[in-house]
């Protein structure tokens, strides 16, 4: 037993290592692009602090957006959050310490696989919690009032604790058995595109059905058509947050099938590095992405922002986020 405890720490070790190696290689290799790479990184994490801050309360306080979905996107800001403050500069201290050629063997094998285990975690939070948007809103669409009945918040609350759970277990893993990390990361990932991807797809052909529906009818109840607009501008707002999402891991998704092909050619290594970056870039672009596709997020906002700057000025907003 002990014996394979030891065994499984010196696998971590080589592996952050070989980690390391790899970032070192890269930093020698196309030192240019890797100092701006490095500057992105600290440029962009006080974006993803700040602004991720402002959609958490801005979100908390929009009473225009369903609960459950509510809660859903309080859970993918706070994963970016924790991208913001985490890992952004984490990262980017790493590319430093190379470029400034600082022995930096002392961050493994603890520091690093502290890291990747939060990279992972987080990562993994994001992937899922996309996912569980698309299936809530194609719930949303199919089932009309039966919606609320099944998709209740205390439901909802269930569904994110296991989702954080479930990155928790696949984070720990990843970083103890990390010989098929990278393969296991792709599957999962392609999986994870498929479902959401088919879920949206879904939600097209059902919005599509119920449109065609409601133009052949005569007579229409006002609030039937209503709540068909507000449910498909719901769902039309959470695929312009996954096609986002999508534009910044599918590279990553790309250039880890490369590595599994050749993990030291250093064309690879720049791509996924880039990749890398996309991810967390990711984190810093949700904020306005919120903002762009919900007016009430965009005011409330607005209003905190206004009474930052002018404390003297009057809200335009009461505290339920409603304009006045």
């Amino acid at each position: 037993m002990i014996r394979s405890s030891k065994s499984k720490m010196s696998m971590v070790a080589e592996v952050c290592r070989t980690r390391l190696r790899e970032v070192a290689k890269t930093v020698h290799l196309q030192q240019q692009f890797m100092s701006g790479l490095c500057v992105f990184y600290f440029v962009f994490s006080p974006v993803a602090i700040f602004g991720n801050l402002l959609v958490i309360r801005a979100i908390w306080k929009a009473s225009s957006i369903p609960a459950t979905l509510k809660k859903l996107l309080l859970s993918l800001a706070i994963s970016d959050l924790a991208v913001g403050v985490l890992l952004q500069p984490m990262y980017g201290t790493i590319i430093a310490l190379q470029l400034n050629m600082v022995d930096s063997q002392f961050l493994c094998p603890t520091v690093l696989t502290v890291h990747i285990f939060i990279t992972v975690l987080l990562a993994g939070a994001s992937f899922l919690t996309i996912a569980a948007i698309a299936l809530d809103r194609l719930l949303a669409v199919s089932l009309h009032l039966r919606y609320q009945e099944l998709v209740t918040p205390k439901r909802a609350e269930t569904v994110m604790v296991l989702l954080w759970l479930s990155a928790a277990v696949g984070a720990s893993l990843f970083v103890s058995v990390p010989n098929h990390s990278v393969l296991v990361a792709v599957v999962t990932e392609v999986v994870g595109f498929a479902v959401t991807t088919v879920a949206y797809f879904r939600i097209y052909k059902v919005v599509r059905y119920h449109q065609n529906q409601i133009q052949s009818q005569c007579q229409i109840q006002k609030e039937h058509a209503a709540e068909a607009v507000r449910v498909k501008k719901s769902a039309l707002n959470t695929m312009y947050v996954y096609l986002v999402f999508l534009a910044c891991y599918l590279p990553l998704l790309l250039s880890s099938i490369l590595l599994l092909v050749d993990n030291f050619k250093i064309s690879f290594l720049v791509a996924y590095n880039a990749s890398g970056f996309l991810v967390f870039l990711n984190s810093s672009l949700n904020p306005f992405v919120y903002c762009w596709r919900y007016r009430e997020i965009r005011d409330i906002v607005k209003n905190t922002l206004r009474l930052k700057c002018l404390p003297n000025e009057s809200p335009d907003l009461t505290s339920d986020g409603i304009r006045m």
